[in-house]
C-alpha cells in the first residue's frame, strides 16, 4: 500500500507532510514501528538548526526541514550517530518499549537498557559520551541496498575515530525507483535537519540512494558508507 501527500515543505508539519515528487508514493509502514513514528516526527516551526551552545547553524545547510526535538545536553553530546541514536531510543520511550530498548558499546556489543540500572536520560548520556559511528558500524545489522528502508543508517567510519552516521527518515517510490528522505545531525551537537537533495542527486529535495552516496563522498568525505540497522 502506498501513501500520498498534498503538503509542501514549506508549511509541513512532520516528516510525513513533506511532498513528493510527481508520480512517487510513499511506502506503507506499519503501524507501532520504527519506520511509523520516524514519519510522524515533528517539525520545527521556525526551521532552524541550533547547536548546543544555541548557535543558529541554520546557514550551513540547505534543508527540508528540522525535526522538533530540542538537544537534551549542553554540552557537546549529541552529534551525528548520537541523535540517530536519540531518535531510536525515543521509539521506544515514547511507544511503552523501554524493555526493548538496547543501543550500543563502543566495540558493538549491545548496551541495554535494562541492565543499565539509570534512568533514561543517564543512559542516553553515558551512550552519547562512550559510543560512536564504529560503535553503529560494528553493532548494527549489516543491509543491503535491496532491503534498505526508513530507520536504517549510513555509516562511515574507517579507523575507529570521527565518522560520520546519517538516518533515513522516509522513503518513496514511483515503481520504478526509491526515494529517500535523510536525516542529518553533525558536529558541533546540533538538532537534526532533513537534507535537501541538489537537483542533480535527487528529485524534489529527496535523494536517490546513488545521489545520496556522492554527496556524501563530495560534502562528507569520512569514510565508505555501510548500510547498518539498529
Amino acid at each position: 500500500m502506498l501513501v500520498a501527500s498534498l503538503f509542501s515543505p514549506l508549511f509541513a508539519k512532520t516528516v510525513g507532510d513533506i511532498s513528493l515528487p510527481s508520480g512517487f508514493q510513499r511506502i506503507d509502514t506499519k503501524e507501532g514501528s520504527f519506520s511509523r513514528y520516524l514519519r510522524n516526527l515533528n517539525l520545527k516551526e521556525d526551521g532552524k538548526v541550533y547547536s548546543y551552545r544555541k548557535k543558529d547553524l541554520s546557514h550551513w545547510y540547505d534543508s527540508l526541514g528540522v525535526i522538533d526535538k530540542p538537544l537534551l545536553f549542553s554540552d557537546d553530546l549529541e552529534q551525528c550517530a548520537d541523535f540517530s541514536m536519540r531518535l531510536w531510543a525515543d521509539y521506544h520511550k515514547d511507544s511503552g518499549k523501554l524493555k526493548d530498548l538496547y543501543l550500543f558499546h563502543y566495540d558493538g556489543r549491545k548496551n541495554k537498557f535494562t541492565e543499565s540500572q539509570k534512568t533514561y536520560v543517564k543512559f542516553l548520556r553515558t551512550a552519547f559520551a562512550s559510543s560512536n559511528s564504529h560503535s553503529l558500524k560494528q553493532g548494527g545489522k549489516k543491509i543491503t541496498k535491496e532491503n534498505l528502508t526508513s530507520g536504517d543508517l549510513f555509516v562511515q567510519n574507517e579507523n575507529g575515530g570521527i565518522g560520520h552516521v546519517s538516518i533515513i527518515l522516509d522513503e518513496s517510490t514511483n515503481g520504478k525507483e526509491r526515494l529517500y528522505l535523510i536525516g542529518f545531525s553533525f558536529m558541533p551537537a546540533q538538532e537534526m535537519h532533513i537534507e535537501k537533495a541538489p537537483s542533480d542527486r535527487g528529485k524534489n529535495g529527496w535523494f536517490t540512494y546513488e545521489g545520496f552516496i556522492e554527496h556524501l563522498k563530495e560534502k562528507y568525505p569520512y569514510g565508505t558508507p555501510v548500510l547498518r540497522r539498529f
